[in-house]
């Protein structure tokens, strides 16, 4: 493989029972000393996920950009939730498409990735005694 791709999330983790908007950033990087390449990525989620926040849209593609030799690049892409998500691991897949410099694809490959989903613990009221004064 030329190229590497990492993909990293802020939040890292989706909250359970509220709608949720999260930054993906996929990052490109070229591995080779001499070779100019371009990259895009398709990304297909299932419900729960959107990559559109008002409408369930569960295919996408995003241009990456020119990953010069040894160098690399990124793309932010936003994932949504509605309410409706439960806890649990949230599953999607990445192709890259890796064209050369003559456009025709060097490279494909697949990424299968997935982002948790946890319940938030609702701190407790701590107990107040009844201080009354005689």
């Amino acid at each position: 493989m030329n190229v590497d791709l990492a993909v990293s999330f802020i939040p890292q983790k989706l909250k359970a029972f509220s709608r949720n908007e999260v930054r993906m950033e996929i990052n490109l990087k070229n591995l080779t000393e001499s070779s100019l390449y371009w990259g895009e990525c398709e990304i297909v989620v299932a419900s729960p996920l959107s990559l559109a926040h008002d409408i369930e849209m569960n295919t996408g593609k995003t241009r990456i950009g020119i990953l010069k030799p040894m160098g690399g690049s990124s793309k932010i892409v936003k994932l949504y939730t509605r309410p409706n998500n439960y806890p649990d691991d949230y599953k999607f897949k990445i192709t890259a498409y890796i064209y050369d410099e003559d456009g025709a694809i060097a490279e494909r490959f697949d990424r299968n990735l997935s982002i948790e989903c946890i319940q938030e613990e609702i701190a407790k009221e701590p107990t107040v005694k009844d201080n009354k004064i005689n």
